[in-house]
Formats: structure tokens, sequence, C-alpha cells
């Protein structure tokens, strides 16, 4: 009876009936309860069924029963495992090795949870000596090449994945992990055929799908983007993460009321959820219909904060590394508005404190500053280290500071490598590329290394770097002006700005100590670029007086739409040249409002504007300045990168200072280069200086000889550097 109710049972298992594979197992064991065979089988079902306690006690009973042999002790460290008990489930696991070298399951799990452990090496070498056992093994090269990539051996784990699709072309996983790699290196293509590949076989695979979205997302292709989380909602009921990336993707490309639904829709659902709540209370517009919009939108924000807080108690994570990935969020359109945004921008830093530390308390204890060492050691976190603002600005930062007075460390998260990326890498003695890392890590990785001052030159322009700042990773932590906005994290001590930047009383604007430096702050390389183009190259008319203003579209605020349209009604030739945003929905918005406002003024804005497209060539863009007569600054948000290109092409730039630090950079760099009348007091002055140089070629050509000539007063100055490394030693020692 008990052969004929095994094979049942077998059949039932393999069939997937666990419940009944498990309630004949134990009738089984009723006639003859000291069979280690079927107490290990019944404890395999336990196991898979997710039955953890029982499963234990089926492997413990086949132990005593039958000894040590090298299944049951594989199984008994399984259940272990799962149970979270790491150090109990590699001594099972090592006990199995030591009974069956060449046993492939044994090697593979004792790696799986070395890898858990954080030995990641360990790891490696019991994978290997998984695959050499069994060289046909999928599951261990799959598990081998994704222990590669811990220890920094991208070719051999691609080498490793390849193999196991060479084994088993249908391997979902060795596709699923190929294309990490290639989405980390930023190799689009192939990610995507990896990707795909991994879905097509598994439809239910909701990771996938993700990386598929994810894809699309960074090459701008919405429709793709939503597509592929759908596919991954579906994949699973509640996906938070899909249905969160959905409205993510909404909200990117400009269609802000569809993402607040989404995310509104979420949090009512799931009022645990960290991620939906941020989204349903703040979440900006990329742009406003009108200065009253921004009032309501103002008000809505503090709202939104206050509820969070009167929820924080209320939201629920997976793990505690969890909380940190769920509290990814920047409030990087809030600069934008023309506030003061100090109090709010404190109180959200509080509020993920106050979320975040429960879980993870060790990121936020007080860190004793290091004693001994001649050197500072000081780290710069950036996922902005390539041919862009930030890296411009702050590449000379690590590149130029005296390495006998500091030992420097660089966190680069982005995937991209380009030039300034390669020159800041040669300028730190340790360069840590670490793309796709998830939170937690990069943040045990930084107090790893033990630095005196940790800076951030760019808070606020990423998510995952701001969400990072909140936590206490040095002793003394700084943010730059990359997002000239103060970050407001309570573990942020200093905000380094410009001297000549800052309107007096400044320090009002912010939550951190100020800390000014001269000029411009760094070391910046005159923008030079070799490039022939003509307006037709554009398509823009030669018989125009080409007014330039090229920030990006949700930087011109309300208040900017009249001051064009005085400057354009009052010079019939006069046409505005703008940069349309990557996201149709935003240029369309941008558009309907400026052509409101261009109606008042009896003008169409078809004929009086020009929208070019967005990422052009560096060099390129610098022969458009030449091109244009007059550059237009922006009030509240000043030119800063656009300001200096315009100014080393030797184009005017007029402008009329704002309140804070980010509407007040284009005056700095005039007064340096010795043309204080660009600089205008009001709106009157400010249109009748725009008018006055877009009609006179003279004028325009004298003032551009002068700001070229006077180039070296602001640019390739040594000033900044060697101040802002007496400001970091005096940061530490205070």
């Amino acid at each position: 009876m008990s052969q004929q109710q095994m094979q049942q049972a077998a059949q039932l298992h393999r069939g997937g009936d666990l419940a009944g594979a498990i309630a004949l197992y134990r009738k089984v064991l009723d006639g003859e309860p000291k069979r280690a065979d079927v107490w290990h089988l019944k404890g395999v079902a336990e196991h898979q069924a997710g039955n953890f306690e029982d499963a234990l006690e089926s492997a413990n009973q086949a132990i005593t029963l039958g000894g040590l042999q090298p299944a049951y002790l594989l199984l008994q460290g399984g259940v272990l495992h799962d149970r979270g008990d790491l150090p109990a489930a590699e001594i099972r696991f090592a006990r199995a090795v030591e009974g069956a070298p060449k046993w492939a399951p044994a090697l593979i799990e004792l790696g799986a949870v070395r890898l858990d452990l954080g030995r990641v090496q360990e790891a490696v070498d019991a994978f290997r000596a998984a695959v050499e056992a069994d060289p046909k093994n999928v599951r261990g090269w799959n598990n081998l090449g994704y222990a590669l990539l811990g220890v920094n051996k991208d070719e051999e784990a691609v080498r490793a994945f390849d193999y196991a699709i060479g084994l088993n072309p249908k391997s979902a996983l060795a596709h699923f992990n190929l294309a990490r790699i290639h989405n980390n290196r930023n190799n689009h293509k192939l990610a995507l055929k990896h990707a795909e590949a991994a879905a097509s076989v598994d439809a239910g695979y909701a990771d996938a799908w993700l990386l598929i979205g994810d894809i699309h997302r960074r090459l701008r292709n919405v429709q793709g983007a939503l597509d592929a989380y759908k596919s991954a909602a579906a994949a699973g009921p509640d996906n938070l993460v899909a249905l969160n990336a959905m409205a993510d993707v909404l909200a990117e490309s400009g269609r802000f009321d569809e993402a607040r639904r989404g995310y509104w829709q979420l949090w009512r659902k799931h009022p645990e959820n960290l991620k939906s709540g941020l989204g349903a209370n703040l979440l900006l517009p990329q742009m406003y219909v009108s200065r009253e919009h921004v009032d309501i939108v103002r008000r809505e924000f503090g709202e939104g904060l206050e509820r969070l807080h009167e929820a924080a108690g209320e939201f629920r994570f997976a793990r505690p590394e969890a909380a940190l990935a769920d509290a990814r969020w920047t409030n990087f359109y809030l600069a934008y508005q023309g506030r003061n945004d100090r109090d709010l921008q404190r109180r959200y830093g509080e509020f993920q404190e106050r979320v975040v530390k429960p879980q993870l308390p060790q990121f936020f204890e007080p860190l004793p500053k290091r004693k001994g060492g001649d050197r500072i050691r000081i780290g710069f976190l950036s996922h902005f280290f390539f041919n862009c603002t930030a890296g411009r600005y702050f590449g000379p930062w690590v590149t130029q500071i005296d390495p006998k007075r500091f030992e420097k460390f660089v966190y680069y998260t982005n995937e991209w490598v380009a030039d300034d990326t390669r020159a800041i890498a040669a300028g730190a003695e340790t360069f840590r590329h670490l793309p796709g890392r998830p939170l937690h890590v990069l943040a045990k990785q930084i107090l790893a290394d033990e630095l005196d001052i940790l800076v951030y030159p760019e808070l606020g322009m990423h998510a995952e770097t701001f969400t990072l700042a909140g936590l206490r990773l040095a002793p003394v932590q700084v943010s730059g002006w990359g997002h000239p906005n103060t970050p407001g994290h309570p573990n942020i001590d200093w905000f380094f700005s410009c001297e000549a930047m800052e309107p007096e009383g400044s320090q009002a604007h912010y939550s951190e100590r100020l800390g000014l430096l001269p000029g411009l702050g760094t070391r910046y390389e005159t923008p030079r670029g070799e490039n022939r183009s003509t307006r037709a190259d554009f398509a823009i008319p030669e018989d125009r007086t080409i007014y330039l203003i090229p920030q990006s579209l949700f930087k011109i605020h309300p208040d900017n739409d009249a001051l064009i349209a005085r400057v354009l009604s009052q010079d019939p030739k006069a046409l505005a040249v703008f940069f349309a945003s990557s996201h149709d929905p935003v240029t369309q918005a941008f558009g309907m409002r400026l052509g409101n406002t261009f109606r008042l003024y009896k003008m169409d804005v078809h004929d009086r504007a020009l929208f070019l497209m967005p990422n052009v060539q560096h060099a390129t863009y610098l022969r458009l300045n030449e091109l244009c007569d007059v550059m237009l600054d922006t009030l509240h948000w000043s030119g800063g990168n656009t300001s200096l290109d315009a100014l080393a092409s030797g184009l005017p730039v007029v402008t009329l200072p704002g309140e804070f630090m980010r509407g007040r950079q284009s005056q700095a760099m005039l007064k340096a280069l010795g043309a204080p009348e660009l600089i205008t007091h009001d709106a009157e002055t400010y249109v009748e200086t725009a008018l006055r140089l877009g009609r006179d070629a003279d004028e325009r050509r004298s003032i551009s000889e002068r700001l070229k000539a006077n180039r070296l007063e602001l640019f390739e100055r040594d000033e900044p550097i060697r101040a802002l490394e007496d400001l970091l030693e005096r940061a530490f020692l205070s």
C-alpha cells in the first residue's frame, strides 16, 4: 500500500499539487514513521509550499533517521536560508559539499548564501566549482555571471550568461541578466534585444517588462515605456513598481494631470506605499499657466507635505532597505516657482528622515571625525559627471584641488562615460563607477571608505542622489549649487555658492550653513567649438533680429512672457529663438501660454517664435550663439551654463537680477567681464536695453569684442579652487 501511495504522492508532487502530495507523504509516515527518504520528500514539498516550520521539522527528522546525507542537508540549509538564518544555512550547505564535493546543487546553494552574506568572491568560487562539476548546469552559469558582476568582472559575467543561453536559448534569466549589463553600459539596442527575449520566453516576467519600460523611458519613447509597464503590471496583481512607473512616465512627459490621478488612485488603494504617496502629494508640473497657477500649486504642495507627515506611520516596506528605495524623490521643479523654498525643503527633509530612519538607523548615526592621516579624505557623489553643466562646473573640484591636502574619492552613479568622466576619474585616487546599484549598497560603500567630507555637487537634479543626501555618510556633508536651491536635508551641513551671485542676507534662503567662493566658484574652461554653420542651417531667417532664449522651457516662469512680448512687439523684425522640450506636451503647453500673451500684443507666436530641436552638440550650440544678436536672460532663473556659453561666444546677455542666487548668475558674470550696462534693474530698462542692442549692430559688435577680450577675467581662474580648498578645510575643522 505504501508503495502505491508513494507513487501517487510523487505524481501529485510533480504535477504541482503540493497539498495532496504532503497529505499522502503523511499517510505513508503514519505506517512507516522511520523512513528518512519520505520525511525528506515531505520536507521538499513543504518547503516549496512555503511551510517553512513544517519543512524544517521534516528535514530534521530526515537527518535524525538517515544521517547527514547531502540531500537532507541541502533541504535543511534551503529552509534556513529562506527563513533568513544565513550563517546556519551556510553551515548546512558546506557540510553537504563536504559529503558530495562534485554535486552542483549543493555548490550552487553554498554560493547563493555566501552571496547574500556579502562574501561575493567566495560565492564566485562556489559557482565556478558548480559549473566545473556540471558544465551543463544553466542555473550554475547564471549564478556565476551574477556573482561576477559583484566583483566588477563584467566581461566574464557576459561570457557566463552567453554560455547559459547556449545551453538553453530559452533561459529567460540569462537573457535578463545580459540585458541588465548592456543597459548599464548604455547599449540600449542589445539591452532591449535580451530583455524582450526574456519577456517572450516568459510573458509573466515582470522584471523583464520593467527593464524594457525603463529602456524606452530613457530613449524618451513614452508609449513604448507605458506599454511595457502595463505588461509588467499585468504579470502580477498590484505590481506597484510598474504602476508607479507608469505615473512617473506620464509626469516626465508633461502629462501632469494624468500622472497625478494615477498616483492618487494608487495611494488611495495602497496607503502603505510611499512612492505613490510622494507622487500623489508632491508632484509638480513642468509648465505653469500663470502666476496664479504657481500660487495654487505651491499651496497644494505644502498641504501635501503635511498630509505625508500625518501618514508617516502608515508606510510599510518589504524589508528595511526598501524604505530607502521607495523614498527616491526630488522636488526638482520647486526651484522654478521663483520663491524661497527653504521651509518647504526643510519640511520635506524632516519627512524623509522620519520615514527612513526607523528602518535604517545605522545610516543616521553621528559620525566622529577620523583621527590620523595627513590629508582630508573627501568624496564627490554625482550622477552628472559627464559632458554637461555639472561635469563642466564641478569636474575641476575633483581634478584641480591639491592632492597633497586632499585624498579624493569619486562615486559616479550614471552608466554614461564621457570625456569629462574620464578626466574626473583620472583626477581622483579612487573612482567608483556604480551605476544601477541599490541605494543601501551605495551608502555602505561610502561609509566603508571613512570619508571626512562628502560633497554632492548638484543635489535636487536626481532622485537617488537627493535621497542619499538625507543620510549621514560622512562627518561633514556639503551641497554644491549644481541645482541652486537649498536641499533642506537635516544631514547636509553646508551649501557652497558663489559670493558674487548671492544677494545680501542670502543665508535666510538656506537650511545649511552658507559657504561662499569667489568668481564662478570653480575653474571653468573657456567654451570653444569649431562649427561653421549658418543661420540657414538652423532655419533662422537672415533678415530678422534674433533674440536667443536658450533656457529649458520649464525654467521660463510665466512672469517672463510679457517681458519677452514687450521686446518683440517693439521690434518688427524680432524673432525669439527657443529650444523645444524633449516631450511634445511640454512644448505645446509653453507655446499655448506664450501665444496667449503674444496675442495681447497683437503678435502671432508662429511668426515671432522659433523652436529648435533640443540636445544639439555643444560645438553646434556655441555656433548658434554667434549667429544670434541678443540673449534675453530669464527672470527668477537666470542663465548659468547658457550664459557662460553666450558670453564666451561674444553674445550680449541682457539680464534682470532676481531675489535668489539662481536668478543672479548672469549679473555676476557680466560684472566680471566689464559689461555692467547689460545688467538692468527693472522691466523698463530691460526692454530698453534689449531693443537698443537689437537695433544697433555697432554697439553689439563693441560689446562682443569687450566680452571676448575680457574672457580670462571670468574663465580659467585658479582663485576659486584655492578658496575651495580653504573652505573645505574650514568645514572639516569647524
